[in-house]
C-alpha cells in the first residue's frame, strides 16, 4: 500500500509544479544564412503597457546573436524622443532602422514585437513575456525565418531571466551554437 501512496504523492506534486511555468514555441525552419555578414537587430515594437520593453528586448537578442556565432550585430542609432517615457509603440522606429541598415550595408535584420512583459496580478506574481521575430533579408525584403514564443515563469523568477531563455529559445532554432 505504501507504494501506491508515494506514487499518487509523486503524480500529484508533478502537476502541482507543471502549473508553475508554461511556454509555448513555434517557427519556421531554419534559414540559410550568409556566413560573416551584418545583422541589425531594431528594438523590437512593444505592444505591451510596459514602458522601454522593445529596447530591453534588443540588448537581449543582440548579446544572444553574438553568443550563437554571429558577431557583426549592429544596433542602429536610438530615436531622439524628448519624451520621459514613449508614447508610441515603437514601429516608426522600427521602419527608421531597416533604412539606416540598407545604408550600412547590413545583410539582415531581426525585427520583431514584445507581445507580452509583465508580472501576473495575483498572489505569486509570476513573469510572463511573449515575442514575435522576424529575419528579413535586407537585399531583397523577404522574410527568410519566423518565430513566436511566450512563456510563463515560477513566482521566484525574474521577468529579465524569462525573457533572455524565452529569446535564447528563439535563437536556438534561428542559428545553431
Amino acid at each position: 500500500m505504501k507504494p501506491r501512496i508515494v506514487g499518487l504523492l509523486t503524480l500529484f506534486s508533478l502537476i502541482l509544479l507543471s502549473g508553475c511555468a508554461t511556454s509555448s514555441l513555434y517557427t519556421s525552419p531554419k534559414p540559410t544564412t550568409v556566413a560573416d555578414t551584418g545583422w541589425a537587430v531594431p528594438a523590437l515594437v512593444n505592444n505591451t503597457a510596459t514602458p522601454y520593453a522593445g529596447a530591453r528586448a534588443q540588448q537581449m537578442l543582440a548579446a544572444l546573436l553574438v553568443s550563437h556565432g554571429v558577431h557583426q550585430v549592429r544596433l542602429p542609432p536610438p530615436a531622439s524622443d524628448n519624451a520621459a517615457l514613449p508614447l508610441h509603440n515603437g514601429e516608426a522606429e522600427q521602419a527608421a532602422a531597416l533604412a539606416w541598415a540598407r545604408t550600412q550595408h547590413l545583410r539582415y535584420a531581426l525585427l520583431g514585437s514584445v507581445d507580452e512583459w509583465r508580472y501576473k496580478v495575483g498572489l505569486d506574481g509570476q513573469p510572463a513575456v511573449g515575442f514575435t521575430l522576424r529575419l528579413v533579408d535586407l537585399e531583397n525584403g523577404h522574410t527568410l525565418w519566423s518565430g513566436t514564443a511566450a512563456a510563463t515563469g515560477g513566482s521566484r523568477e525574474g521577468i529579465a531571466v524569462l525573457a533572455q531563455k524565452t529569446l535564447n529559445r528563439l535563437i536556438d532554432r534561428l542559428r545553431p551554437r
